[in-house]
């Protein structure tokens, strides 16, 4: 089993709308949601576990950041990775930061 994370940068995290972003990937899949305060930062995650990692990136980048309307909302807050089955299977999919060099799915 595989797990897409979704995370929202700590810097964005209170005020991100969650029920917005809920309707959005629901009919897809429904994450299991990790928020976590840590010195006095919000962690927040949403994690989709999966045996068909690829074929289900390529659904949540439709919903969420190739959709015109949501993209300019959650791409500038948020990375995603996939992590494989071993701690050294882990894929960066998105990040905020366009510079950062991403992975795919060969």
């Amino acid at each position: 089993m595989q797990c897409i994370s979704i995370q929202i940068s700590p810097k964005h995290a209170r005020d991100f709308d969650r029920t917005a972003f809920l309707e959005r990937v629901r009919p897809i899949r429904s994450p299991e949601v990790d928020a976590i305060e840590e010195k006095g930062k919000l962690f927040l995650s949403f994690n989709f576990f999966t045996e068909f990692p690829a074929q289900l990136w390529q659904e949540l980048q439709h919903a969420l950041y190739l959709d015109h309307t949501y993209a300019p909302y959650i791409a500038p807050v948020s990375i995603v990775i996939c992590e494989g089955e071993t701690d050294d299977e882990c894929l960066l999919l998105h990040h905020f930061n366009r510079d950062e060099p991403l992975d795919s799915f060969a």
